[in-house]
């Protein structure tokens, strides 16, 4: 996977030829995140999930929650697409780390780019690995900027249309 040429970097990450259970894991998630699809199955049971930084006062997500706001994001967006740029793997640690970019744009219109720094650990699941631990370092400017935007064009999108129901 090449960097997205949308987004200026030298960096550029490929898959080595044969990656490991983990990888493969963290790949397919990728790819489903991709595609808007529901990613539970990538999860162990007892996942937690954390946003940074601490500034963005977002709560530690359990797998259930996680995919509720997943589900939630992927109703908000037309494209959505992760770029990685470079993947650190500790076998020792069952753990990777990865740095990527985020395209996207809301069904308002909205375009959403962010970058991630992110770390993944992993446990045995009932199919092999299953992504534990999830720590996603994001752009808290980009994230907060989005969102904002793109809730002021719902409440646009909504006041228009009740205007358009009101009797005269």
């Amino acid at each position: 996977m090449a960097a997205n040429s949308s987004f200026p970097s030298i960096l550029s990450w490929t898959p080595p030829p044969a990656p490991s259970q983990n990888l493969k894991v963290l790949l397919a998630y990728i790819n489903a995140r991709n595609k808007l699809d529901n990613v539970l199955r990538f999860f162990h049971n007892e996942l937690e999930h954390r946003y940074l930084p601490v500034s963005l006062g977002r709560p530690v997500l359990t797998k259930k929650q996680y995919g509720e706001y997943l589900e939630a994001l992927a109703s908000m967006m037309t494209t959505y697409t992760i770029t990685l740029l470079d993947v650190i793997e500790s076998s020792e640690e069952d753990t990777i780390v990865f740095h990527a970019m985020a395209h996207g744009v809301s069904t308002m219109g909205v375009v959403y780019n962010n970058e991630y720094m992110t770390t993944v650990k992993f446990a045995p699941g009932d199919w092999g690995p299953r992504i534990i631990f999830m720590k996603e370092y994001v752009d808290s400017s980009k994230t907060t900027e989005f969102f904002k935007t793109h809730r002021a064009k719902v409440a646009e999108f909504e006041r228009g249309r009740s205007r358009e129901h009101v009797p005269r």
